[in-house]
């Protein structure tokens, strides 16, 4: 991952120094930004990237979810965006049962997303989907996945904290619990919301608490995800789309995001949401953070030894 994020940066630079032709820098891109404050991130780090390869850029803000974006898409508004596998699949879609496994997640989407009239570029490694998070010193080691959790929670003194339609409905705690061989006769469970299940587990009074994947809130409390494992939880893997034969739809254009694409992982956006969250712009943040990206010019040797591991 370091390798690729400091060839991305060398692209970044490159493409930042000269502009690009002027045939993509007819038409500006009409970036659609979300309602949520990850989506503002996300949208703000395009938005900064573009602009420093020259590129005419317009933004459209406060679009909803998965499905406002797709619709302002559909009706030509929108040209780029950022979307989550899972979310265009069960909610844009409205197909059933999202795939797990990111890879399949992302094929899948993108392959129904064509006649769509939608292109999904080449996704993250970030993937919003559901963690289990715990406070790090908890873990007997990094290594750590839910098979170790689920024997901490089937001793009937470990209180998992999670939302109520999680435990309650088909396909949420039971098929966690199937899988992992949980036993739910003797699991103290509490239903929380997302916000106090992590203020909760970093309080101690629950043991293990339901997110997603990529909060910022977690990261700020100093909690770390439990590995899935089993590959239960439904990928929603993060990635850019683009509106077929827009001013988006060009190669110049993933070029310049590429280096972007390649430098955000799940740990990467669960820091940049939690310095969101904890008072800074997003524009701010954008800017920031490709600085940093661009100041990776030294070798790759460097480059790794400098990386701080990632917990997924």
């Amino acid at each position: 991952m370091r390798l690729r994020l400091l060839t991305g940066a060398v692209v970044l630079l490159g493409a930042a120094g000269c502009g690009l032709s002027s045939a993509a820098q007819s038409e500006p891109v009409t970036v659609g930004v979300g309602a949520l404050g990850e989506q503002q991130v996300l949208a703000a780090l395009t938005v900064e990237a573009l602009e420093r390869a020259e590129v005419p850029v317009e933004r459209s803000d406060e679009l909803g979810t998965t499905v406002g974006l797709r619709r302002e898409a559909a009706r030509d508004r929108v040209d780029l965006y950022w979307d989550y596998t899972g979310a265009a699949w069960s909610r844009g879609m409205r197909e059933p049962a999202p795939p797990a496994d990111p890879i399949e997640s992302w094929e899948r989407v993108r392959e129904a997303d064509r006649r769509n009239g939608l292109l999904w570029l080449e996704p993250t490694d970030a993937d919003a989907t559901f963690a289990l998070f715990v406070r790090e010193g908890s873990r007997p080691n990094p290594e750590a996945g839910m098979s170790w959790l689920a024997g901490e929670l089937s001793g009937g003194e470990r209180t998992l904290c999670a939302d109520a339609d999680f435990i309650e409905r088909p396909g949420g705690l039971d098929a966690l619990a199937d899988e992992y061989a949980i036993d739910l006769t003797r699991l103290s469970q509490q239903p929380m919301s997302e916000e106090e299940a992590i203020a909760g587990v970093a309080s101690g009074t629950c043991f293990a608490g339901l997110a997603t994947a990529t909060s910022g809130a977690a990261h700020a409390e100093g909690l770390v995800p439990v590995a899935d494992d089993l590959s239960v939880f439904p990928s929603f893997l993060v990635a850019p789309v683009a509106r077929q034969g827009s001013p988006a739809d060009r190669g110049e254009i993933r070029e310049v995001l590429e280096p972007l694409v390649d430098a955000l992982d799940s740990a990467t956006l669960r820091r940049l949401n939690a310095e969101h969250e904890g008072g800074e712009a997003p524009d701010e943040l954008a800017e920031r953070f490709l600085d940093e990206l661009d100041e990776l010019e030294e070798s790759p040797d460097d480059a790794e030894l400098d990386g701080s591991p990632d917990d997924g």
